[in-house]
C-alpha cells in the first residue's frame, strides 16, 4: 500500500519536474512513511533518486533501481518523473523499492495496492524461465508485463492503481483495479500531464484549479462525491474503475480503455434446495480462499468488527484459517476494533462482544463523541481531499488511528459485503418488485409472509412498491416536480447553481429490473465505490492498509453475480448465501439477525448537541462560499426551525454537508 505521483512536461512554462515531484511525494507520505523515491528522466540521463526517508538498503543495493541521486539535486530540464511512497506490507527488504524497473531499464513502474494472487503468478512467470530479483508483488507485476503485456491484467486478483513508463514505446500505461479500491487522479493540460493518489499531491502544480459546480449540487443536494470521472476539483479528473489510460509521449495524447465488464445472472429463476446447498458450498469456499489470500503479509494484521454479518464472517473465517495452521501475522489472540457510539439505539457493541466471545478476540474499542467529530473534523477533511459523506467517516478514522496505535499495519473490513450479497433494505424493494413484475405473486407472497425475518416492515414495503411503479408511469418532468416537493434542500441552494447542474430528477431505489441488476448497479456505478473512497483515506491517514475481500476478490465476485437473484433473499432473509455459507463461524444470534444499522453514528443526535459550533463555523467561514452556492443568510434566519426538536432532519443533514463545504474550501484555499 503506497502513494504514487508523476509528471510529465510538454511545455517550458509548465511546472519544473524535481521540484514538483518532490512536493507532491511530501503530501503523500501518510501513505508511505517506510521509504521514498523518484526516478527522473532527461533527454541524455536517467536519474534514480531518493530523499529524507529512503532506507539505507535501497542506496546500498546492487539491482538495476538502486538508489543513486538525491532529490534535491538533480539538475533541472527533466521531461518526466515517477515518485513513491511505501508502506512496506510484503517483501520488506529494500529489494521493494520504487520506482522499479527491469533489467534493462526500459520498463518502469509505480505501484500502489496488492496483488493478493502474486505467488500464483510468479510461479506460472518462474515455469516460463522469468527469473525474479525480489519477493514482492509489483516485481511480479513487472514481469507480467513483460511477459504478457496488458493481457496481465485478466489474471489478477486484488486492488490497484499503478503506472509503467514503456521507453521503448514511448509511453505510460495508468491502471486502477476492477471496483476502485485504490484511487487515481490525473491532470491532463497542454503544458503538462499529472498522476497521483491524491488530489491534495496535484493541487502542489499550480494549475489553477477551482470548484466543480456540478459536482457541488451532487454533493449539497445528494451527499455524492466523485460519482463521474469529473469530481468536486475542476481539471482534475478520476481514472475509472476498470480503465487503463495509454498516454503517448511523442504525439501527446491519451486514450482511455475499459478492460473490464463485470457480467450478472438476468434468469429470474426458481429457488431450488438442492442446487442453493451447491451453491452455498461454492460460496464458503470462495469466502475462505479470499480469505486466505489477504492473510499474506509481512506485517500484522487486525479486523475491522461492527458486529454485522460482513465483518463477523472475515474473523470467524481467519480464525478458522488460524486455526488449521497458525500464522506468524496473527500470532496470539486475533486483534479487532471496533467504534463506540454513545447512542444505545444505533451502538452495536454488543453485537461485537458477541464475536469476541466466541473467538476469543483481542478486542480493542474506542468512544466516538460529538466533541470530537468537531475536534477532528477539519483534519479528515484535509485527509479525504472532499467534504465528508456522514459522521461515520469520523467513526471509521477513529477505528483506523486505534489499529495504528496498537501496531497493527493491516486491517481486513467487511465493505463490500451489502451490496454483493444483497445486505441493505432497498434490495427487498428490487426483488419484490421484480417479482410483481413478473407476475410470481405465490412466491411474492410467500416472501411477505416471511417479512418478519427482514430488516423492512409491510407499510414501508407498500409505500415503496408504489414508488417504484409511479417512477416507472410518471412522465419525467411530473416526477421532478414530486422530487422537488419532497427535497426542501433545494430551497437553499442557489436557483442558477441548479440549472448549470442540470440535475436529474433522482428514482427511488429498487428501480432495477431484477435484483441482481440492483446489485450491479451498487456494486459498479458508484455507491460501493464512494464507500471505498473514503475507507481508503481513513486507514492511508494513519498508514494502514484497509484489506476488503468483498469488494475486489474477482473470483467471488464473479461466481456471486452469476448466481440466480432467488438466492439471494429468501424467506424475508437478507444476505442468505452469506448467512448459510458462514454458519459454523458466526454466533446463532448474529446468523439470525434482521436488523441493518451499517456502519451507523449518531449523526442528527450530534449535529443537535453541537449546534452552536455549527452556527459558528457557517457565521465565520461563509465568505469561502464565493459563488453563494448556498443561501447561508437563509439558514442562519432558520435556523431556530431546523435545529427545533420538529425540526426536518434532512435539512440538519443538508446543514451538516454545507459546514464540510466550507471547511473543504478553506483547507483548499478554493
Amino acid at each position: 500500500m503506497c502513494g504514487i505521483a508523476g509528471i510529465l512536461k510538454i511545455e517550458p512554462s509548465a511546472p519544473e519536474v524535481t521540484a514538483s515531484l518532490h512536493k507532491m511525494a511530501d503530501k503523500l507520505r501518510h501513505r508511505g512513511p517506510d521509504d521514498e523515491g523518484y526516478v527522473c528522466f532527461g533527454n541524455n540521463n536517467t536519474y534514480v533518486c531518493g530523499g529524507k526517508d529512503t532506507q539505507q538498503g535501497a542506496w546500498d543495493m546492487n539491482l538495476s533501481y538502486a538508489v543513486q541521486d538525491n532529490i534535491e539535486t538533480v539538475p533541472g530540464g527533466q521531461f518526466l518523473g515517477l515518485a513513491h511512497r511505501r508502506l512496506a506490507v510484503i517483501d520488506l527488504s529494500p529489494a521493494g523499492h520504487q520506482p522499479m524497473c527491469n533489467d534493462s531499464k526500459t520498463v518502469w513502474v509505480v505501484f500502489n495496492g496488492e496483488i493478493y494472487n502474486y505467488w500464483e503468478i510468479r510461479e506460472e512467470l518462474e515455469s516460463k524461465s522469468v527469473q525474479f530479483k525480489s519477493s514482492s508483488d509489483v516485481e511480479v507485476l513487472l514481469r507480467a508485463y513483460e511477459h504478457w503485456g496488458l493481457d496481465f491484467l485478466s489474471k489478477l486478483n486484488g486492488m490497484w492503481s499503478f503506472v509503467l513508463y514503456d521507453t521503448e514505446s514511448a509511453c505510460l500505461i495508468g491502471c486502477r483495479d476492477r471496483f476502485g479500491v485504490k484511487p487515481f487522479y490525473y491532470i491532463n493540460s497542454k503544458r503538462f500531464f499529472a498522476f497521483a493518489s491524491e488530489q491534495k499531491a496535484l493541487l502542489q502544480l499550480s494549475s489553477g484549479v477551482s470548484v466543480n459546480p456540478a459536482a457541488v449540487f451532487d454533493y449539497l443536494m445528494h451527499s455524492r462525491v466523485e460519482r463521474t470521472e469529473d469530481g468536486l476539483y475542476t481539471d482534475i479528473r478520476e481514472l475509472l474503475p476498470s480503465h487503463y489510460m495509454i498516454y503517448d509521449l511523442n504525439t501527446n495524447q491519451m486514450e482511455i480503455t475499459r478492460y473490464y465488464n463485470l457480467e450478472y445472472n438476468t434468469s429470474s429463476g426458481r429457488f431450488d434446495t438442492a442446487d442453493s446447498q451447491k451453491i452455498i458450498h461454492q460460496v464458503k469456499e470462495k469466502i475462505e480462499r479470499a480469505v486466505t489470500l489477504r492473510l499474506r503479509s509481512d506485517v500484522n494484521v487486525g479486523f475491522c468488527l461492527s458486529g454485522g454479518i460482513d465483518s463477523s464472517s472475515i474473523i470467524g473465517v481467519s480464525q478458522k484459517i488460524n486455526a488449521r495452521n497458525p500464522l506468524r501475522q496473527l500470532s496470539g489472540k486475533l486483534h479487532a476494533f471496533t467504534a463506540d457510539c454513545d447512542e444505545k439505539s444505533i451502538n452495536e457493541l454488543h453485537w461485537a462482544e458477541q464475536v469476541v466471545k466466541k473467538h476469543d478476540l483481542n478486542w480493542h474499542t474506542c468512544r466516538c463523541h460529538a466533541e470530537d467529530l468537531f475536534d477532528e473534523l477539519e483534519n479528515i477533511i484535509y485527509y479525504q481531499d472532499a467534504p465528508l459523506f456522514s459522521t461515520s467517516t469520523y467513526a471509521q478514522s477513529s477505528v483506523m488511528k486505534l489499529a495504528r496505535e496498537n501496531n497493527i499495519t493491516i486491517l481486513m473490513d467487511g465493505q463490500g459485503g451489502d451490496e454483493l450479497f444483497a445486505g441493505y433494505v432497498p434490495f427487498f424493494i428490487s426483488y419484490y418488485a421484480g417479482l410483481l413484475r413478473r407476475f410470481r405473486l405465490y412466491q411474492l407472497g410467500a416472501e411477505i409472509a416471511c417479512m418478519k425475518s427482514s430488516p423492512l416492515d409491510f407499510n414501508t414495503l407498500i409505500r415503496s412498491l408504489a414508488k417504484v411503479i409511479l417512477s416507472g408511469i410518471m412522465p419525467h418532468s411530473v416526477w421532478h416536480a414530486f422530487i422537488k416537493n419532497h427535497h426542501k434542500e433545494l430551497e437553499y441552494l442557489n436557483n442558477d447553481l441548479t440549472d448549470t447542474a442540470k440535475p436529474a430528477a433522482e428514482k427511488p431505489d429498487g428501480t432495477g429490473r431484477t435484483l441482481n441488476s440492483a446489485l450491479f448497479e451498487y456494486f459498479t456505478n458508484g455507491y460501493l465505490r464512494h464507500l471505498l473512497r473514503w475507507e481508503d483515506r481513513c486507514s492511508m491517514q494513519y498508514s494502514v492498509e484497509s484489506r476488503t475481500p468483498f469488494a475486489d476478490d474477482i473470483d467471488l465476485i464473479e461466481y456471486v453475480f452469476s448466481v440466480p437473484s432467488v438466492y439471494k433473499i429468501h424467506k424475508g432473509r437478507s444476505k442468505f448465501l452469506l448467512r448459510e455459507a458462514m454458519y459454523d463461524v458466526l454466533p446463532e444470534t448474529i446468523y439470525r439477525r434482521s436488523d441493518k444499522l451499517g456502519f451507523a453514528t449518531p449523526q442528527d443526535m450530534w449535529l443537535v448537541q453541537s449546534e452552536k459550533k455549527v452556527k459558528n463555523i457557517i457565521h465565520e467561514l461563509a465568505s469561502f462560499d464565493t459563488e453563494k452556492f448556498a443561501d447561508s443568510g437563509k439558514l442562519l434566519k432558520n435556523w431556530n426551525m431546523i435545529f427545533s426538536e420538529n425540526g426536518n432532519s434532512r435539512l440538519r443533514y443538508f446543514v451538516w454537508r454545507y459546514v464540510n463545504f466550507l471547511l473543504w474550501r478553506k483547507i483548499n484555499k478554493l
